[in-house]
């Protein structure tokens, strides 16, 4: 465990701080639009991992307030956050909605495996049909299966550590993958809090952001990463809407599995 943190049971960390990470220089404009045609959207080659979700239970951290509509009844919009310097340069040739088999390996990703899922809504609530997400993280150890990760944990060559979600009618994205830990920046003399890089794409604007996983507040208020993206300083409190949110009956995919619900909400 690191010393000075403590960590409750619902977010469990691995006692690591190898690997060498800095999110902190976005590698390319999170601002502007993408095409999507190098990529297919299709079914997965396993098990469809879209369905509805399930009711939610707000972990009792103590950092912020669920979500709510403001006085308008419109809900606040996902914030834009960092793209960070592991996003994929080649991405894999598996990019369907379960990160924890390769296909043609036997063994699995090493770590928790968890399910995650959510909505993709529009700030009225209206769910956006065909919008593409791209999830990428860290493996178990707290390494990205990337050249510019040089850091000291090792490589996980089970775990696909990418994936390309499409929601449904219904705004619905589902996959399963391990559950981050922190991580090192590099030098940098902070640890990042365990997170999962999303790039979304609906019809009408791109949302690079990062879901992050409850913790401690210290904890969490060192992570310059996440005080630069939410604009934040000292002892600021943090909004709820950028923390996963444990699900209280389990993954529906993943017998025994735990459940992380996410929504994100942006433009149409």
């Amino acid at each position: 465990m690191v010393p000075g943190w403590t960590f409750t049971a619902s977010d469990t960390v691995n006692d690591r701080t190898n690997g060498a990470h800095a999110d902190a220089n976005p590698v390319r404009d999170a601002t502007k639009p993408r095409g999507v045609n190098h990529m297919t959207i299709g079914t997965t080659r396993r098990t469809s991992l879209i369905g509805a979700g399930s009711l939610l239970t707000l972990g009792a951290m103590g950092i912020a307030l669920p979500r709510r509509a403001t006085a308008q009844g419109r809900l606040p919009t996902t914030p834009l956050m960092d793209l960070g310097p592991f996003y994929p340069v080649q991405r894999p040739l598996d990019n369907d909605a379960d990160l924890t088999r390769l296909k043609g390996h036997k063994a699995r990703a090493k770590g928790e495996v968890i399910e995650v899922s959510g909505r993709v809504l529009s700030p009225d609530g209206t769910p956006l049909l065909g919008t593409v997400l791209e999830v990428w993280q860290a493996n178990a150890a707290g390494r990205y299966d990337h050249p510019g990760d040089t850091g000291e944990a090792p490589l996980d060559p089970d775990f696909q550590g990418y994936a390309r979600v499409v929601t449904d009618a219904q705004g619905v994205f589902r996959f399963l993958t391990i559950k981050p830990s922190f991580y090192k920046a590099g030098n940098l003399g902070f640890l990042r809090a365990a997170h999962i890089h999303l790039d979304v794409l609906s019809k009408r604007q791109r949302l690079v952001t990062q879901l992050y996983f409850p913790a401690e507040l210290d904890f969490l208020r060192q992570d310059k990463v996440l005080m630069k993206d939410m604009s934040l300083s000292g002892a600021a409190d943090f909004p709820a809407y950028i923390f996963a949110e444990a699900v209280a009956a389990g993954s529906q995919i993943e017998h025994g599995a735990a459940h992380w619900r996410f929504d994100v909400v942006m433009l149409g």
